[in-house]
């Protein structure tokens, strides 16, 4: 019993020394590889920040425009801000270069559906929409033969970026997915885009899927024209009824975070009245923003932005800094109401020192929805106008005769439409007078019509309508006299030798024969008339 013990005892030291010595380089090896790994983590960490900084080091070219308000430094590689209804650009980097989009790409879609369906129109979902997305992508499960209408469909594309809904809409306006994207690339091409190829209504990755800040800028403009883009992308949160497949109603909330906040209300901002999110591990993070400033619709475009580990850090407060720049630097000035430099106006078109034409409604006009959009340290005379002609070469009947554009530090800041009052048939050429107060006072009176040559080569016309008018005028009576000369010439003789005639008759010897006719008759009357008492 004594030997089984200490046999015991034995076996089980052996044990404990074969383990320690086994487990010793196990344990070394172990540490060895989480000494590596956590180097490689560094190294890793090290090249993404490095990518982070050189993203946020890049040049802003906006910041090299003479004259123009200085831009934030922002984390995403390309950035836009551009007010809509004017199109000017007031934050520009790496606007025109080409990154992939995400579902940013689902605002074509939406612009497409307003433009090619109505809202109450019924949307039956394929076997290919449903099912041909990738795995774990955005969606909100619809099943195949499920039928929602437009409208709830674009709701669940801007909201909860439903990808077999924007597949769904693609086939209801096109037939399939492949030519909507053909349609997505024309439509783009119209709108001005120059950087921009869709492969797909959803913006999942595929290499030649792709677009540019300053192209999705002009997309988002135009969507924004559309209240129902508006209210649609504006919705925080949206109810979706009981459907012929699904018996439950589903909640959807919109994952912007300056609109919603069902994740933070750290971001809400009531300025901003529509939007869209994107992410894919290509694309990174990528946002439409859209907001209302000082009576300017301001859109901001990041693309290509690192995310952190904290909630929406730092998209959106580079949003939020671009929207304080365009807010605190610009202004919407009303060319109508600013303009100098044409005279356009009522008094100082027609104005010629009398009644008859200080009274008259103008035959030109100015839309008084112009706008430019300019840097809070400038006027509209700072900026260069040029007037281009419409002639109406496209076969469109249009009351627009000219568009009068203006510029800013070498950019397109915002222009008017100039219309033919009463009539399009009637054509009056006219431009820009270099000095307004030479066309008031008269002292452009010596060339009331003239052409000359800006300094971009355009050539222009100067015209004088108070001269125009004198001239008219005093034409006038002149022939007005030269008629009535000649009326009067005609029904009546007038014959100048009356004073030879008097002269004659002063001779009263000298008769002529009608007189000697008359004196004889006379004669004679009067001898039978004595005869007649005898």
């Amino acid at each position: 019993m004594h030997f089984i013990n200490r046999l015991k005892r034995y076996l089980l030291v052996s044990v404990l020394c074969v383990t320690t010595v086994f487990s010793m380089p196990v344990q070394a090896k172990t540490k060895s590889k989480s000494n590596a790994q956590k180097a490689a983590e560094q190294a890793a960490a090290a090249a993404l920040q490095a990518e982070v900084d050189a993203r946020y080091n890049k040049e802003i070219d906006s910041n090299s425009w003479e004259n123009w308000p200085t831009g934030p430094q922002v984390y995403a590689e390309s950035a836009i801000v551009m007010e809509a209804s004017t199109g000017t650009i007031l934050y520009a980097k790496g606007i025109d270069e080409q990154h992939y989009p995400a579902s940013i790409t689902k605002i074509m879609t939406v612009l497409l559906a307003l433009e090619n369906c109505q809202m109450d129109e019924e949307v039956t979902f394929s076997h290919n929409a449903v099912y041909s997305i990738d795995y774990g992508s955005s969606s909100i499960a619809r099943d195949e033969g499920e039928v929602l209408t437009v409208e709830e469909c674009l709701y669940a594309i801007m909201l909860e970026s439903a990808n077999e809904c924007a597949n769904a809409i693609a086939e209801h306006i096109s037939g399939s997915t492949e030519e909507f994207a053909n349609l997505m690339n024309q439509r783009a091409a119209e709108l001005g885009c120059t950087n921009t190829h869709f492969a797909n209504p959803s913006g999942l990755p595929n290499e030649e899927h792709y677009t540019s800040a300053h192209d999705m800028a002009l997309i988002t403009s135009e969507a924004t024209k559309h209240e129902e883009f508006r209210k649609i992308s504006g919705t925080s949160r949206y109810v979706l009824r009981a459907t012929n497949k699904k018996s439950d109603e589903l909640l959807m909330n919109n994952h912007h975070y300056m609109i919603s906040g069902y994740k933070t209300s750290k971001y809400l901002d009531p300025t901003v009245f529509a939007g869209k999110t994107g992410y894919t591990t290509a694309a990174l993070n990528t946002l439409v923003t859209c907001a209302t400033r000082n009576g300017m619709d301001l859109v901001v475009v990041t693309m290509k932005s690192q995310g952190t580990a904290e909630k929406g850090v730092p998209i959106y407060p580079d949003t939020q800094n671009l929207l304080n720049y365009a807010t605190e630097n610009f202004q919407k000035v009303n060319i109508a109401e600013n303009e100098t430099n044409f005279t356009i106006g009522q008094n100082q078109m027609f104005d010629a020192g009398t009644s008859i034409f200080g009274n008259s409604a103008p035959m030109i006009q100015m839309d008084t929805e112009g706008y430019a959009i300019l840097p809070v340290t400038a006027s509209l005379s700072d900026a260069t106008p040029s007037l281009t002609f419409n002639d109406n070469g496209d076969g469109t009947d249009s009351d627009i005769i000219a568009t009068l554009s203006y510029s800013y530090a070498g950019q397109t800041v915002g222009s008017t439409n100039l219309y033919m009052a009463g009539t399009t048939d009637t054509q009056f050429p006219f431009s820009n007078t270099e000095n307004a107060s030479d066309a008031a006072d008269g002292s452009a009176s010596q060339n009331h019509i003239s052409t000359a040559r800006t300094a971009s080569g355009m050539r222009v016309i100067k015209i004088n309508l108070r001269i125009i008018a004198w001239a008219g005028g005093t034409l006038a009576a002149l022939i007005i006299v030269i008629l009535l000369s000649h009326k009067i010439m005609k029904n009546y003789s007038i014959r100048f030798d009356f004073i030879t005639k008097w002269r004659k008759r002063a001779d009263r010897n000298s008769f002529s024969s009608k007189n000697r006719r008359r004196y004889k008759s006379r004669k004679r009357w009067k001898s039978n008339f004595f005869k007649k008492f005898k």
